[in-house]
C-alpha cells in the first residue's frame, strides 16, 4: 500500500533538550522543522499529587545563570529574563548565594556540604578530613591556578572553558604549557580513600561520564564551577524545556508523536532522508535529520547504514543504566541537615552498582506543585551495569536500594506513603530513554566532542554522548552547534 509522505527541511528524531534547542533555533530562522517524539516515552511521572522528574546528573537539577542567559538570548526567550531588583535585594541575594549548597556528599562516616563559598567549604574539610587538611588546601589552590588559565582560554561568546568551534584557536592554545597533563587518579594517589571517593562522587554527579581517569583540567572546571557560577533560583531544566517547546511551536515548528520508527533510509543521490513510521501509513522526508536518542538505541533504525555509527559506538559506551525510583513520604522523615540534592555511598570497598551508590533529589519543601502539603517527593537514581539487568531483576534491585535508604532515613518505614518503580518498568525499553553513565575507550579530549555533531552529509547527532563530560551544558552546546551548522547549509 502506498504511504502518505510529508516533506520537511529538517526532522528531529527525539525530544531531548539538545534536539529541541536545535529545532527551536532552526524554526526561529524560518526553516520548516518537524519534532518527532516517541508517544510511549514520558519524561515525568505524576502520582497522588506528586510530580517526579528523573535525571541523569545533578547539572539537570541546578541551572547555571550563564547557561540560562545564553539559551534565553539564543532563542529570544524574553519572558524568561528576570527584572532587576534594587541594590538591597541584590546584596541580600549575594549573601544567600554565599551560603548556598550545591549538593551534599554522604560517605559511610561523613556528610559534607558543598558550599559555594570557599571559606565555608574549608570548614567542612577541616571537620571531616583533619589529617589531610594542608594537602587538601594545596590541591584546591592548584585548581584555582588551573581555573584562571581556563578562563583565559575561554573564547568570546562561549559559555564553556573552551571555544565553541574554531579549532585552530584551540590548537594554538591547548594544551597550554602550564596546563597539567595529570589525571585525577594520579593527582589523588597520596590521599585517603575517603577523600578520593569524595572527589570522585562529585565528578560523576555533575556529568554523564564514569571514569577514574578524569583529566585534572576537566576536574578543575567541574569542581570549581559551583564557586564561579551563580545559579538561577526557581528555574529548572523542566521549566526551560517547556518554554522552548512553546517558542518552537510559536515560530511555526511542527510536533508529532509516533509509535516508533521502523527504518531510516538515507538517499545519497537526492540528499533526502526518509523515515518510515511504525504503525502508520506514512513516511517523513527531509533534507536533514537530527538524531536525538542514545547512540546505542539508533542502530535498529539505520539497517545497512548502521556502520555510520559503529566507530563512535566503540569509542563511547554506556557503563551503567540509571534507574529512577520514586518515593512519596512525610517530611518528618527528613533528617536535620539533609540537603535537597545528595549523592551517597554505603561501602567504599564495593562497586557502585547494587544500590551501593545513590543519587537523591528531594522535592522543595512547601512546593505543592510537586508534592502535597507536608509531604516530600524523593527521586532516587541507582546504578545497574549494562547487560546485567532484566525486567524481573528490578524488584530484587529495589531491595538493595531500600536498605541504603533506610540507612539514610532511619524511620523511613513509618512515614513512607509509597515506593513506585512502575515508571521505570514502562520507560526503560523506550528508545528515547536517556539515563545512562558512559565510559570512553580513549583518553578524553575534553576540548572537543567525543561523538561529532555531524555523522554524514545530511545526518546529525545531538545527545549526551557529544559532550558527556559537561552534563546539561554539553546537551545545550551540542544542540546549539547543530542548529548553527544546518543554518549554514541553507545560506
Amino acid at each position: 500500500m502506498k504511504r502518505q509522505s510529508d516533506e520537511y527541511e529538517v526532522t528531529v528524531l527525539g525530544s531531548g533538550l539538545g534536539g529541541l534547542i536545535a529545532a527551536a533555533l532552526l524554526s526561529n530562522h524560518n526553516r520548516n522543522v518537524l519534532l518527532l517524539r516517541e508517544s510511549s516515552y514520558h519524561p515525568f511521572h505524576v502520582k497522588d499529587g506528586y510530580r517526579f522528574s528523573p535525571f541523569s546528573n545533578f547539572s539537570e537539577r541546578r541551572l547555571k545563570l550563564t547557561l540560562f542567559q545564553k539559551v534565553s538570548q539564543l532563542l529570544n526567550l524574553s519572558s524568561m529574563t528576570r527584572d532587576r531588583v534594587d541594590a538591597r535585594k541584590v546584596e541580600a541575594k549575594s549573601e544567600r548565594e554565599r551560603q548556598k549548597v550545591a549538593f551534599q556528599v554522604v560517605l559511610p562516616k561523613a556528610r559534607i556540604d558543598l558550599f559555594s563559598h570557599r571559606s565555608m567549604l574549608q570548614m567542612e574539610w577541616k571537620r571531616e578530613f583533619p589529617k589531610e587538611l594542608s594537602r587538601i588546601e594545596d590541591f584546591y589552590h592548584e585548581m584555582d591556578r588551573i581555573q584562571s588559565l581556563l578562563k583565559k582560554m575561554k573564547s568570546e561568546g562561549s559559555w564553556s572553558a573552551f571555544t565553541l568551534r574554531p579549532l585552530p584557536w584551540i590548537k594554538r592554545w591547548f594544551p597550554f604549557q602550564s596546563l597539567p597533563k595529570e589525571t585525577m587518579d594520579e593527582k589523588l594517589s597520596s590521599f585517603s580513600r575517603e577523600f578520593k571517593e569524595f572527589v570522585q562522587l562529585q565528578l560523576i554527579s555533575w556529568v554523564n561520564l564514569y571514569s577514574d581517569r578524569f583529566p585534572f583540567s576537566l576536574a578543575t572546571y567541574l569542581l570549581s564551577s559551583e564557586e564561579a557560577e551563580k545559579w538561577v533560583p526557581d528555574i529548572d531544566a523542566e521549566k526551560m524545556t517547556k518554554r522552548i517547546v512553546e517558542k518552537f511551536s510559536q515560530s511555526g515548528g511542527d510536533i508529532e508523536e509516533t509509535e516508533g520508527i521502523e527504518k531510516v533510509e538515507i538517499g545519497w543521490w537526492k540528499r533526502r532522508v526518509t523515515l518510515i513510521l511504525k504503525g502508520e501509513k506514512k513516511t517523513i522526508r527531509s533534507k536533514f535529520l537530527i538524531l536525538n536518542s542514545p547512540l546505542h538505541h539508533l542502530s535498529q533504525f539505520l539497517g545497512k547504514r548502521e556502520k555510520l555509527l559503529s566507530k563512535w559506538k566503540e569509542k563511547i559506551k554506556p557503563r551503567y543504566v540509571l534507574l529512577p525510583i520514586f518515593l512519596g513520604m512525610d517530611e518528618k522523615v527528613i533528617p536535620v541537615g539533609m540537603r535537597d540534592l545528595l549523592v551517597s555511598i554505603l561501602d567504599l570497598a564495593k562497586p557502585y552498582e547494587g544500590g551501593n551508590v545513590l543519587f537523591l533529589s528531594l522535592s522543595q519543601k512547601g512546593n505543592e506543585a510537586v508534592a502535597p502539603e507536608g509531604k516530600r517527593g524523593l527521586t532516587v537514581e541507582s546504578l545497574i551495569p549494562i547487560g546485567k539487568w532484566y525486567q524481573g531483576s528490578l524488584d530484587e534491585h529495589l531491595e538493595d536500594v531500600m536498605r541504603h535508604l533506610h540507612h539514610l532515613f532511619p524511620f523511613l518505614e513509618k512515614y513512607l506513603e509509597f515506593t513506585d518503580l512502575s515508571w521505570t518498568h514502562r520507560q526503560l525499553s523506550c528508545w528515547s530513554y536517556p539515563h545512562f553513565l558512559y565510559e570512553t575507550r580513549d583518553d578524553l579530549r575534553w576540548e572537543k566532542e567525543v561523538v561529532p555533531n555531524r555523522i554524514s552529509k545530511n545526518l546529525y547527532f545531538v545527545g549526551k554522548e557529544n559532550f558527556p563530560h559537561l552534563g546539561l551544558e554539553g546537551e545545550i552546546l551540542s544542540g546549539y552547534l547543530v542548529g548553527r551548522q544546518i543554518l549554514k547549509e541553507f545560506d
